[in-house]
């Protein structure tokens, strides 16, 4: 549902316009009614963005019970055949091509009923084959490698072929020169450079594999940031390396880099094959972009490279490794999707220009599934229009409600500890946080006082980002350090998103390592419990303690929170003096890392 599947229906369109036919491209998501289709494509962003495991839950669910398409594929047939049947009815094609999983499942449900009566393509973009992308009833499913092909032919029993990716000419041999390109971009021509890309809505863990690349020492990030400006601005702000936008520049930002780092598999990785550029997996996103980096590495053409080895594999990947992986990659170019597009149309190679293609992708304003001709269709009635748009609208109302029931059900979860830290059984520590301010972060008698007491420092993301020597301080004595939410929030944000992420990411900047450890600043709500679970931070749910005055009775497994983001250093020392006094009453006190969770 990105540029991905764009690019390759308009290069179809392309080579086919090229050679005299004629084609049109339409955006299979427009099919669906009231709009849906539009908040089909918010959510699956959304969802890659936000709530990467539970994309990654739904992909992996679709490869263990792969009968759950055959509801998928009725219901895509209820809310899209009218529209699709009226394009293939205008259109007068001779053969349908789609790029999309979704138009591709709906295309061949029409082939099995009979009510389109011309072949369907599918036009494969990924390495791997997923189950929604193997779609009964399509006359020949094309493929990028050999490997996608063979996968898709177990999975259907279908014609396939292996013709290669879908790429423009401008990636084949027509680079500009490295000296070239790293003059126009202002690269040293010393500097080894690696192209970070992530794709148009530039989804993943961008900022740290930006991060890494920087953190070895010998190589420099050049990020291509997609329509992601806010990330864009981020990564510039660090003056670790290069930062751009969305940019139809990539020939010249391919030449002048010595190897590409990408996280899905999509058309940035194979034009990076056609030019001739290396390619590493790192950090791959949830679902496609996992299953694309093992296929990739498996076929031989590109490597994943892990945090701990990153600079071997980019090293590799400039030197003898890479080379023998570029050599493959080119070998992938065997054929053209257009000439198998065109004898599957019957037109053998003729150039007349009597016959249309409809090439299909789905996302952006001018492309998705496309639909050709099915001139003995029969119209739909209104009624049973008016039923499939009642159809789409209850789906979208559906995921709305699946939303809702989640944060429900996380919050109640939160209630009864379900994926909350917590002390072990028959515990004898009790676990004691401060929460801190600006004025106790700074002074320098407060870190080693809490790494001393095994007091845990509770910081907001606000003030690491502010402030993050004084954060890195707290760290650096030896204090355990958690997440304590982004602080205070201005205008319209998605404040579970803030507090648990953003927070999370800022703390990390500042003290260098992942914190683990996320305890809200206020009532825990679903979404924030989910959150934290996606991104690998522990909630703990503990009593909150006014930090003035004197300590209440500490017991065995309590988990206790002082809340002193007012108070001076002086108070907070006063508190941590409590703390000791306590352990030294025999009661034995511990972080809040060393609760189980």
């Amino acid at each position: 549902m990105g540029a991905g599947h764009d690019g390759a229906a308009r290069e179809l369109q392309r080579r086919l316009q090229r050679d005299g036919h004629r084609t049109e491209v339409v955006d299979y998501l427009t099919a669906f009614p009231l709009g849906s289709g539009h908040a089909v494509r918010l959510a699956y962003q959304w969802e890659l963005r936000l709530m990467p495991r539970a994309y990654e839950w739904t992909y992996r669910l679709w490869v263990l019970l792969p009968a759950l398409a055959g509801p998928l594929v009725l219901l895509l047939g209820a809310v899209t055949d009218r529209r699709v049947k009226r394009w293939v009815a205008a259109s007068g094609a001779d053969v349908v091509v789609s790029t999309y999983p979704l138009a591709s499942l709906a295309l061949g449900r029409a082939r099995r009923k009979g009510t389109l009566g011309i072949p369907v393509a599918t036009f494969i973009t990924d390495f791997a084959v997923h189950p929604l992308w193997a779609a009964p009833g399509v006359d020949l499913h094309l493929a990028v490698h050999p490997r996608a092909a063979a996968s898709a032919h177990a999975q259907t029993g279908a014609a396939v072929a292996a013709p290669g990716p879908m790429v423009g000419d401008r990636f084949h041999g027509r680079l500009p020169s490295r000296r070239e390109a790293r003059e126009r971009l202002g690269i040293p021509e010393s500097a080894r450079v690696a192209l970070l890309v992530a794709g148009s809505w530039g989804v993943g863990a961008v900022r740290r594999t930006f991060d890494d690349i920087a953190a070895t020492g010998t190589w420099l990030p050049l990020a291509v940031c997609g329509r992601n400006e806010q990330l864009r601005r981020r990564l510039a702000a660090t003056g670790k390396g290069w930062a751009h936008g969305w940019t139809d520049d990539m020939p010249a930002l391919m030449a002048a880099a010595d190897v590409l780092v990408e996280n899905a598999g999509g058309l940035t990785c194979m034009e990076a094959f056609a030019a001739g550029l290396p390619v590493v997996s790192y950090r791959p996103i949830a679902g496609h972009g996992r299953g694309n980096a093992a296929e990739m590495e498996a076929a031989g053409v590109a490597a994943w490279a892990q945090p701990e080895d990153l600079r071997a594999v980019l090293d590799d990947s400039a030197g003898i490794g890479g080379a023998r992986r570029r050599a493959a990659a080119r070998a992938m170019f065997a054929g053209d999707p257009a000439d198998d597009v065109v004898a599957l149309a019957g037109l053998g190679g003729a150039r007349a220009p009597a016959a249309a293609a409809p090439a299909a992708s789905a996302a952006s304003a001018a492309s998705a599934a496309s639909a050709a001709t099915a001139s003995a269709a029969r119209p739909l009635s209104r009624r049973r229009g008016r039923r499939a748009a009642g159809v789409a609208a209850g789906v979208v109302a559906a995921l709305l409600g699946a939303v809702a029931v989640t944060s429900i059900g996380a919050g109640i979860a939160a209630a009864h500890g379900v994926a909350v830290a917590h002390p072990p059984a028959h515990a004898v520590n009790a676990y004691v946080a401060v929460r801190i301010g600006q004025a106790a972060a700074d002074d320098p008698r407060v870190a080693p006082a809490l790494a001393d007491a095994h007091v845990t420092a509770i910081v907001c993301g606000s003030m690491a980002a502010a402030d993050p020597l004084g954060v890195f301080e707290l760290a650096a004595a030896g204090v355990d350090v958690a997440n304590g939410g982004w602080g205070a929030h201005r205008g319209l944000t998605w404040n579970w998103r803030a507090d648990v992420q953003r927070s999370g990411d800022a703390i990390r900047d500042a003290i260098g390592v992942r914190v683990r450890t996320f305890v809200p600043g206020h009532r825990i709500d679903g979404l924030s419990l989910v959150s934290a679970s996606w991104d690998d931070q522990r909630v703990v749910l503990a009593r909150s303690l006014v930090g003035s005055g004197p300590l209440p009775a500490v017991e065995p497994g309590g988990v206790y929170v002082l809340e002193a983001r007012s108070l001076t250093a002086d108070q907070v020392l006063a508190l941590v003096t409590q703390v000791k006094a306590v352990e030294a009453g025999g009661q034995p006190v511990a972080p809040l890392s060393a609760l189980q969770g």
